[in-house]
């Protein structure tokens, strides 16, 4: 799809201005990368870091998820846009189409009681993470159902820039193999998902003047055998 809005195939307006084709297009991406590698993103671009978050031990992802409205403002369903299980929590994303102003307290709430609503017998750690649309970078803390709940903080472009380190560091490796190159093309069409939705993709002039360098977490990479 990204492709044929590339070379014009798809009406681009249309596509740029479209929040949920955003998170399809980024987060379809992540389920393609080895999960060490999709873990070392969000911690990386997460304006706060949470505790023990774990996506190796992935286990499923549910776009729009359709739950209960129960116990919330909402009258017909309540749809947070991602929900990541993993072995030892769950991760709920509500995600904003652009970076600045858009989340609402309330929407967080609905959401995190229709979690409930679905899966209170689970008894798993719950994870809210604010993507997009932040009014502070500051974690922030809501009540639901008589506990506190932490809403981390992230925005498209801090995912942006790690993606990009990311692509710069495996293009500076020296055992840069074929694996690598696959990776890196996953990576480069999130590039391009940016560039289509209007986010700004140039590199800083440093990264072409400075000398190379490649971070010991970005070698640890290249020295393991990535599988999904």
């Amino acid at each position: 799809m990204i492709y044929a809005v590339k070379h014009n195939k798809v009406n681009r307006a249309i596509y740029k201005a479209n929040e949920d084709a955003l998170t399809s297009a980024i987060f379809e991406r992540f389920m393609y990368l080895p999960k060490e590698l999709t873990q070392h993103i969000f911690t990386e671009a997460l304006l706060g870091s949470i505790p023990d978050l774990d996506l190796t031990k992935f286990k499923s992802i549910t776009f729009w998820p359709n739950w209960s409205p129960e116990d919330t403002t909402n009258t017909t369903r309540v749809e947070p846009d991602v929900l990541i299980r993993t072995v030892n929590q769950d991760i709920i994303i509500e995600a904003k189409r652009y970076d600045a102003k858009q989340q609402s307290k309330t929407q967080w709430k609905n959401e995190i009681q229709a979690y409930y609503n679905e899966y209170s017998e689970d008894e798993k750690p719950l994870v809210f993470i604010a993507l997009g649309g932040i009014h502070t970078t500051e974690t922030e803390n809501i009540t639901v159902k008589d506990k506190n709940h932490l809403v981390y903080k992230c925005t498209w472009k801090s995912i942006l820039n790690t993606v990009q380190n990311i692509i710069h560091d495996m293009e500076l490796a020296s055992n840069y193999t074929n694996n690598n190159i696959a990776i890196t093309k996953i990576l480069q069409d999130m590039i391009l998902c940016f560039e289509l939705f209007g986010f700004s993709t140039a590199l800083w002039l440093e990264r072409f003047i400075k000398a190379p360098q490649i971070q010991k977490q970005s070698i640890n990479y290249f020295s393991t055998s990535w599988t999904n």
